[in-house]
């Protein structure tokens, strides 16, 4: 990083310190880094900003999404309205290893206020599933979008043991 590109970036660190007196520390800190020009440190700027996912990956989410929604109101038709039992509910991503995914959830429908459904009443739902899902999602999503939106109950349970 040039001195032009640190010059600016400690000035708007010093601005972050006076409106944020709470995070003046951090932003104390990072600016120092910057000052001294310790490039060990300059990832530190940025440790708090997500690798991000493509299009092509959020639509992916929001495809399983789909799906769990097509699960819920299908058992609910077929059940009379019946809560879904807790196997058909959708478990989420794993917090380790799938954290982007299981973000872009809780941005799409705590954030956005989408698929409230699949909250199932939870006041905090976190979708962490403690365990990878995505590939058990994509050998369940090509079977579901064989079948369509309304499932039967043979199609629901063809669609779990896939």
């Amino acid at each position: 990083m040039d001195k032009l590109k640190r010059y600016e970036l400690i000035n708007q660190l010093l601005i972050l310190e006076k409106l944020y007196p709470e995070d003046a520390d951090y932003y104390s800190k990072n600016r120092k880094a910057l000052e001294n020009g310790y490039e060990l440190h300059y990832s530190w700027l940025t440790e708090s900003i997500s690798d991000g996912l493509s299009e092509e990956q959020c639509k992916e989410v929001l495809d399983i999404l789909d799906m769990y929604r097509s699960i819920t109101f299908s058992w609910q038709r077929l059940h009379d309205g019946q809560e879904i039992p807790d196997k058909l509910k959708f478990q989420g991503f794993d917090g380790n290893y799938e954290t982007e995914l299981m973000g872009y959830v809780q941005y799409f429908v705590i954030e956005l206020a989408r698929f409230d459904e699949l909250t199932y009443g939870k006041e905090h739902p976190y979708f962490n599933s403690h365990g990878p899902m995505l590939e058990n999602y994509r050998r369940m999503l090509a079977v579901w979008k064989e079948y369509g939106f309304d499932l039967t109950e043979d199609e629901i349970a063809s669609v779990m043991e896939a």
